[in-house]
């Protein structure tokens, strides 16, 4: 564990907050499993006391307070089924689950009794901790930047990581990197700018109550919200829903489309199906447009059938008020999303119509159609 000190200047108008920084290894591959395996030697009761950060992690929320989707129970896991969301929380639980059994290999050849208190309990706790209040080291640099690359590793900035979010709240972050040779230390401090007087709903001149001093943690769709952090926006602009389309060959593997509000991104998935379904056999190309817009929408379809409603949500009593609330806006924004391809591709086919009308062909469709 590598412990950094920093200067910790009180708290001033604008917004700052002090902080200290701690981290450990500095290599990627070992980073995040050693620095969970240090929370959890920090859970009171468990471990020695003597271990330097302690204060700070019993400061972190228990369990029963964490509200990522490997926290829910059972019947609130279950409702999730169809979604990306429930892919992700079972690739995220096997992922950790590994990294738990070899954590606790290695503890247990050290401390047989540590290792028996090493549950996935604890893990579970110090990971959630860890992925939802982790900052990139490249914060640390001379050259300071908040965007993860393969060489950043994980640090922890008490103080900081008790920030809530707020999309598109303005923030600054002031970082001082002494030199090599500096006696003196890193300062670090985030400034959430408040309404300018114009903005205020404030009369002018009037002293403004204290508010609360937000972080911006960037544009996140809500499944990344609720995964990394157990919480979401009503109506998120930023949502998104992740469509896979295989592919008839075998050495072209499926592609993934990211397709956001608004059907932003569909033109790329229907290029793609329009690729797939063109075997150069039709005579017209609205025959092409047609039969990839048909196919575009039973996929999308019966997506949006598999997700619940609010109303199936309100009756299912084993659901936690917290839980429903965010899947409401989770549930919401998917549908609100596939609802918007079916009418991108109703254009689509509406378009394919008029080209064969133009052409002088008179199209004559099922009634299912």
């Amino acid at each position: 564990m590598t412990h950094m000190p920093r200067s910790t200047p009180g708290p001033n108008a604008n917004g700052s907050a002090p902080i200290c920084v701690f981290t450990t290894s500095r290599h990627k591959g070992l980073s995040r499993s050693l620095f969970v395996m240090y929370l959890v030697h920090n859970v009171p009761h468990s471990f020695p006391e003597a271990l330097h950060h302690l204060p700070y992690v019993r400061s972190l929320p228990p369990a029963v307070d964490l509200w990522t989707p490997l926290h829910f129970t059972a019947p609130e896991r279950e409702i999730l089924k169809g979604t990306n969301l429930y892919g992700a929380t079972l690739d995220r639980e096997r992922d950790w689950r590994a990294e738990w059994e070899q954590c606790r290999s290695l503890v247990q050849d050290v401390n047989p009794t540590w290792g028996d208190a090493f549950t996935w309990a604890l893990y579970l706790t110090a990971s959630t901790h860890l992925s939802s209040r982790a900052f990139p080291s490249s914060l640390l640099s001379p050259t300071p930047s908040l965007v993860s690359t393969p060489s950043t590793y994980p640090v922890l900035i008490p103080g900081v990581d008790l920030l809530n979010h707020k999309r598109g709240q303005p923030v600054s972050w002031l970082v001082s990197c002494p030199d090599v040779n500096a006696t003196t230390n890193y300062t670090i401090a985030i400034v959430a700018h408040p309404k300018t007087e114009f903005e205020s709903d404030s009369p002018p001149h009037q002293e403004q109550e204290l508010v609360e001093v937000f972080n911006n943690y960037g544009p996140k769709p809500n499944d990344e919200l609720i995964l990394g952090y157990g919480f979401s926006l009503p109506n998120n602009p930023d949502d998104t829903i992740t469509l896979q389309i295989g592919s008839s060959a075998a050495s072209s593997p499926s592609q993934k489309w990211v397709v956001g509000r608004h059907a932003h991104n569909a033109e790329g998935l229907w290029s793609q199906v329009r690729c797939l379904v063109a075997n150069g056999e039709s005579e017209y190309e609205f025959e092409d447009d047609l039969e990839t817009a048909a196919a575009l929408s039973d996929m999308v379809q019966a997506k949006l059938d598999g997700i619940k409603t609010e109303a199936e949500l309100r009756r299912n009593d084993e659901i936690r008020s917290a839980v429903r609330a965010m899947l409401e806006h989770y549930f919401t924004g998917q549908r609100d999303i596939l609802e918007s391809i079916l009418e991108f591709l109703n254009e689509k086919r509406n378009a394919a119509i008029k080209s064969a009308r133009e052409q002088g062909i008179d199209l004559v469709f099922d009634e299912d159609d």
